[in-house]
């Protein structure tokens, strides 16, 4: 049974999401997240030791749709096609979000100062949509008679980097807004088809 989420907690990292993006990280302080939240200073530290662990408490529950949408495609048997493109949707709605863009940039722009908080972002928020993704694809691998993933952690660097490509950096850039839902099908749709087209039994083997 999953346990509820805490309001206070939720309200917490809500405000700091907000004070983050439109301040950087620097300039927020935890007072002032406290006080947006609002929360009294103690419940603010009962829930996070310190700003770094707020900051990439934040990003992990960003990743959370995503990882949402991993769980349920495990439930989705003999629809591996299906699965393949809801999970890539999740990906692509989760890092072309305005939010992640600018939470992104703010990391990127910190990294000089506080390099220990892209360790932490790293492990707490990007290395887990890795880990599980690779997770999935072992059991695609293992599952279903029509796809062959011998290396599973390469492959979904592969997918998950398709869905990027120059369109996310230039979306980070600013040189163009981020892709609407129809230019995101078109990003799904093709590298879906061509991560499909590699790792098909009975299709041409792509050499990993």
């Amino acid at each position: 049974m999953n346990t509820p989420p805490n309001p206070k907690r939720q309200a917490i990292l809500a405000a700091a999401k907000r004070l983050f993006v439109a301040q950087g990280y620097n300039a927020v302080s935890m007072d002032a997240i406290a006080e947006a939240a609002p929360v009294s200073k103690p419940t603010l530290y009962n829930h996070f030791q310190g700003k770094q662990e707020l900051f990439a408490a934040v990003i992990e529950c960003q990743c959370q749709a995503f990882f949402d949408t991993l769980s349920s495609a495990r439930m989705i048997p003999g629809a591996t096609e299906a699965a393949l493109r809801q999970i890539a949707m999740s990906f692509a709605d989760l890092i072309y979000s305005t939010e992640s863009l600018g939470l992104l940039r703010l990391i990127i722009a910190e990294h000089p100062s506080f390099p220990e908080l892209s360790q932490q972002v790293h492990r707490r928020g990007i290395q887990p949509v890795f880990d599980r993704l690779t997770r999935f694809l072992v059991g695609l691998h293992e599952d279903d008679e029509s796809i062959q993933i011998p290396d599973q952690e390469r492959a979904a660097k592969l997918l998950l980097g398709m869905i990027q490509g120059n369109d996310h950096m230039r979306c980070l850039m600013g040189l163009r807004s981020p892709p609407d839902a129809n230019e995101k099908k078109i990003i799904v749709d093709s590298a879906v088809n061509l991560f499909l087209r590699g790792h098909r039994r009975s299709g041409p083997k792509v050499a990993l």
